[in-house]
Order: structure tokens, then sequence, then C-alpha cells
């Protein structure tokens, strides 16, 4: 047994090796100096080299071909497969609905939805009869509603109508108050790149209500962005559920929330699942805030970044403040000194990841805390001037930050080398606890659990008794 031992600690030892090896060797090839290569190994974990290795290697055709099958094969060797099914946990679309007043209008056609949609006055319920509409081009807000007398799209109760959407975008909202609830949003192009937007929410649609929505199949399902010098803040996206069935083959961002500018937008009960780009520089996350927006909240979601074959080739990051950075002409004002301010990342189960389950870029001010994060690279705080304070987390990473940031952790983060030494069975989502946990000190600004319960000022770390939740 000691011979097995000494063995298997000789071949990590020479896994490791390699993965250094290979990501020092692309670095070195990228014409970084030695102790740039040094620096960059020292500061990255071995999945992070292999990012930053797949980073740096963009555009660089002959090299790609070259060391791309290398790390691929390391990267494969770094995370562990989930086994069987996933729990699921009681996030995304409710099949009840969410239905509030009678209709205005019943739409049959699709047709029918589009004029319904150019003639809509405040308060109108614009309701769509059951079946499937194939969209014939984007559909357009023309005038806004009011904050007591919003303009809703909507099925009577989800699953029953499909919008399917061949186009680069399905619905434009470009006016303030619109509700869009319980319909199902399906990508349908040739070309993964021709369908980036399920909904695309921009300039003056401040208070734009997306509820009880499944979106399948889009590069970046919900976007949000300014529009000449406008932008659409105070948005909620709730009870709705983004997927893909399959790999983004192409070269446009896959993140499927992707907002950028907008402040006080708010990321609740929502399940995320499925966001592998198979092109480009092959990196993908779950939702991010950039652009210089301020007082975002990403709360109670389930953030799965691939449900299987976790292995698969590119980079996949849960949640992110900060994502990968934004063009200054894209920000808020116009300089982007940082991508986020004020953001609160609370009570979300984040899962099978192999890079950053949580990433904090460039961000000031960021909360992170009673979160649970199950096979990910853990949290990472990057890119002065990144700050955060990170509490009450429950992972099987580590908490990491990288020279010029500001990172406050405490030993209330519950770390370990696999979360099923604690949880019932962590990989399968079945987050009960094996022994009740020692309770931590609940910060002020997270006052409800993961399942919408109340906190006591003690309370047990992480998302909190997320098994228990129901539909």
């Amino acid at each position: 047994m000691r011979r097995r031992a000494r063995w298997l600690i000789v071949l990590l030892l020479l896994a490791v090796l390699v993965v250094a090896g290979t990501a020092f060797l692309a670095l070195s090839l990228l014409r970084y100096s030695p102790s740039e290569a040094m620096q960059a190994l020292e500061e990255r974990s071995p999945v992070e080299m292999i990012g930053h290795a797949y980073r740096r290697l963009e555009g660089h055709p002959r090299l790609e071909r070259v060391l791309h099958p290398p790390l691929n094969g390391l990267l494969g060797h770094l995370v562990r497969e989930p086994v069987g099914p996933l729990r699921d946990l009681g996030k995304g679309v409710r099949p009840q609905g969410l239905r509030v007043g009678a209709p205005t209008r019943v739409l049959a056609t699709a047709a029918d939805i589009a004029a319904a949609m150019a003639a809509a006055q405040p308060g109108d319920v614009l309701e769509i009869a059951p079946g499937r509409y194939a969209l014939p081009g984007t559909l357009y807000t023309r005038r806004g509603g009011r904050p007591d007398a919003p303009i809703t799209l909507r099925a009577a109760r989800p699953g029953t109508v499909t919008l399917e959407v061949r186009s680069v975008q399905g619905m434009l909202v470009a006016h303030p108050h619109w509700i869009i609830e319980n319909l199902a949003w399906r990508g349908l192009c040739r070309a993964d790149d021709e369908c980036e937007h399920a909904l695309h929410i921009v300039g003056d649609a401040r208070g734009t209500v997306v509820r009880n929505n499944h979106f399948e199949d889009f590069s970046a399902h919900l976007k949000i962005n300014g529009e000449a010098g406008r932008f659409p803040d105070d948005g909620l996206l709730q009870f709705s559920t983004l997927a893909n069935t399959r790999p983004r083959a192409g070269r446009v961002p896959v993140a499927l929330v992707d907002l950028v500018g907008a402040s006080g937008w708010q990321l609740l009960d929502n399940r995320i699942e499925g966001f592998v780009k198979n092109g480009g520089d092959g990196v993908s996350y779950g939702m991010f805030m950039k652009g210089g927006g301020r007082g975002g909240r990403i709360e109670r979601n389930v953030v799965v970044c691939t449900p299987r074959a976790v292995r698969q080739p590119g980079l996949r990051l849960g949640i992110s403040i900060g994502g990968g950075g934004t063009g200054a002409e894209f920000c808020r004002d116009k300089r982007c000194d940082f991508e986020h301010d004020a953001a609160v990342v609370a009570n979300n189960v984040v899962a099978h990841c192999n890079d950053a389950g949580i990433d904090v870029s460039k961000s000031r001010a960021a909360l992170v805390a009673h979160n649970t994060l199950v096979n990910t690279q853990g949290i990472l705080v990057r890119n002065p001037p990144a700050d955060a304070r990170v509490v009450n987390n429950v992972l099987d990473g580590r908490v990491r930050h990288r020279a010029g940031t500001v990172l406050a952790a405490d030993s209330d983060n519950r770390r370990t080398g696999n979360l099923g030494s604690w949880l019932a069975d962590a990989d399968g989502l079945d987050l009960r606890w094996r022994e009740a946990p020692e309770l931590v000190a609940t910060p002020a600004e997270v006052t409800h659990d993961f399942c919408g319960r109340r906190r006591a000022p003690q309370s047990e770390p992480g998302a909190g008794a997320a098994a228990a939740c129901g539909r």
C-alpha cells in the first residue's frame, strides 16, 4: 500500500510538471520573457495557466494547431465528471406560471404578435394562444409602459407557447416597463453565430421584467446594454431557464446573461446550464455584469457550466463580475475605470465548471457570500482594481486573488478537496449536510437563503438548505 501511495504521488507530481511545462512552453512561444512566464505560473492555478495560454494563442493559427491538443488533453485530467443525473433544486421555470390580470388581446399568428406589439399601450396584456410560432424576423417594442401600467407579452401557461427564432435576435426591447413571461424561445438558425440573443434589452428599456421564460440555443440568451448613452437600468430576470442543447460553434461571445453597463439589475431564482463555446477563444460564462454599472444582485440561482462532459475543450466560468472586460466605448462612463461597482453574489449554487465558479475582475466593492460551489476552480479575484469581500461560502476549490487586487476573506469560507465529504451527494447536487455545520454570522446584505427563507443573524454557510427547495 505504501509503495502504491508513493507511485500515486510521483504520478501526480509528473502531471503537475507536464501541465506547467506545456503552459510555460506556450507562454514562451508567445514571446513572454522567462520572468513574465514564471510570474504567470506563480499567480495561476494549472487550469488558469491553460486558459491563459488559450487566450494568448488566439490569432496564431499555427500555434493553435500545435498546442491546443496537448492543452485540451491536460485540461481533461484536471476536472472530474458527475455520475448520474443532477438533482432538481427548484429553480428556473415554474410550471404553474405567474399570470396576473386578464388579457387585453389574444394573439394567434406571428403577424398578430408583431402588430399587437406595435400598437400596445400602457397597461395592455398581450397573450399568445398556445402553439409554435416561427418568427419572420425580430419583434420590436414601439412604446413603453408605465411603472403602474406595464405592457405584458405572455403565454397563459408556461410550456404552451414556443417562439422560434431564426435571426440574430428574437425581440428587441427599447422602451421602459415591459414584462415578458411564460414563453419559450428557441434558436433555430443555420449557423450558431446567427442566433445571438433571444431578448436584447437596450437604451431606454428600464424596468424590464423577464419572468418564467425558457430560453434554448442562443449564444447570449439575454443581452442587456446601453444605446445612445442611455442604459436599461433596474430590470429583473427571475424564474427562468437558460440552456443550450449542444456546444456553440463560432466566434461570437457565449455568456447566457450578458449585461454591459446597466445598473440595478436583479438576476434571481434562475437555472443556467450548458454553455460550451466551441470556437474563438473557447471561453464562456453563465452570467456576467460588466461595463461600469453598479448595484447588481445575482442571487438564488443554479449555474451548471456543463451538466455532463465537463472535460470538453474550452474554459467555462459560472458567475462573473467583470467578465472578460469591456471596450471603453461601450462603458457607462466611456472610461471603464471599473467593470461593476457594489455587486452582490449570494446564495447561488455553481457546479461543474472547469474554471472559476465565481470570478471578480476589475470590479469594486463586490460581496460574494453564502454560495455553494461544486467541482469548480473556486473563487477568483483578478485584475485591479478588483476589490471583494468573500465570506461564508462552501467550496471544493480555493479562494484566490492576484497581485494588485484586494481580497477580504475570513475563516468562515468552508473549503475542502471534495464536498462529498460534507454533503450527501455534492456532484449530483444533493446538498444536504451529512452533519449540521457550525453556524456563521450572516452579513447584513444577505437577508434570505437559497430557498428564499429569511436568514437568522447566525446561519449555516453556503447557499443554505438547497436540497429542501420544492417547485
